[in-house]
């Protein structure tokens, strides 16, 4: 049977870059560099990897969404003190 490899793009804020590259070192992820953004604060991540690995990807996709919900309720408690 043929190993399926599946591709996707992560847009990875640049403080929990490390985070999720100890997620995607830990399990062996394929992975490369494949842009920035600095006014956003972002490194674009593409990784690939096996149907066994989707776990791990799910893990840093995480890290991702709950960074930003972080910073968004941190920007509704600015706004509250304003």
């Amino acid at each position: 049977m043929q190993t399926v490899i599946t591709k996707r793009e992560l847009q990875v804020p640049v403080n929990v870059l490390i985070r999720v590259a100890d997620v995607l070192l830990e399990n062996e992820i394929t992975n490369s560099i494949t842009g920035t953004d600095e006014e956003d604060g972002h490194i674009t991540i593409e990784v690939e990897y096996e149907k066994e690995q989707r776990n791990a990807i799910h893990e840093a996709e995480d890290i991702i969404c709950d960074y930003h919900e972080n910073e968004e309720d941190e920007e509704d408690d600015d706004e509250e003190e304003d």
